[in-house]
């Protein structure tokens, strides 16, 4: 009964909207949680760790903001400036897994929005998500008394978010038909329900 019900969530279009709705919810939280360290660095005068942490999410910030640009050069200016607005604010997880999750079609796009949300799933992760995570860790065990026990919580958060967004990122590739019509010795480690892929 678990099994099947395992291939009825990973099947279905409500599989696809929980598995985005989940990621996004920890990678939103993930930010605040960060951003909260970084106050609680100032306070506790490590400037030069609390300034290291922004530089990672402004970074991230960046190369998804120059994402945006290329994705949506063949849009207008206002379309480009909606999408600007949504990753500076910090809902592009939210806005990601929504198109996803409705399936979204834009023909004008540079790729699709599952590939759009992989990639900004992929750039939070490596400018931010890892690099945070260890920062983080290495200021607790130097200093736990300043970095206070909040931050433990937002170290848990962050390999969460990198361990999630990892696995949904391999999940999508490997049942990509594609990917295994292109690559059947890589791809196809997660059991295909056609007889034929198993």
């Amino acid at each position: 009964m678990l099994v099947f019900a395992n291939n009825l969530l990973q099947d279905s279009m409500y599989g696809m909207v929980y598995r985005v709705s989940i990621g996004a919810i920890i990678s939103m939280t993930d930010a605040g949680t960060d951003i909260y360290v970084i106050t609680t660095y100032f306070q506790a005068g490590l400037n030069d760790k609390a300034f290291i942490l922004l530089a990672m999410i402004l970074s991230n910030t960046f190369l998804q903001l120059s994402f945006v640009l290329v994705q949506y050069k063949r849009k207008g200016i206002r379309r480009i400036m909606k999408e600007l607005l949504i990753g500076l604010f910090f809902l592009r997880p939210a806005v990601d897994a929504y198109r996803v999750s409705t399936n979204h079609d834009d023909s004008s796009c540079t790729v699709d929005s599952l590939f759009e949300m992989m990639l900004n799933k992929g750039i939070e992760m490596f400018a931010e998500n890892i690099p945070g995570c260890v920062l983080q860790c290495y200021v607790w065990m130097q200093s736990s008394e300043k970095a206070g026990q909040f931050a433990l919580l937002s170290v848990f958060i962050s390999s969460m978010t990198t361990g999630y967004t990892s696995a949904m990122m391999s999940f999508d590739l490997d049942v990509d038909q594609v990917n295994r019509k292109n690559s059947p010795k890589f791809f196809g480690y997660i059991p295909g329900t056609n007889p034929t892929e198993m």
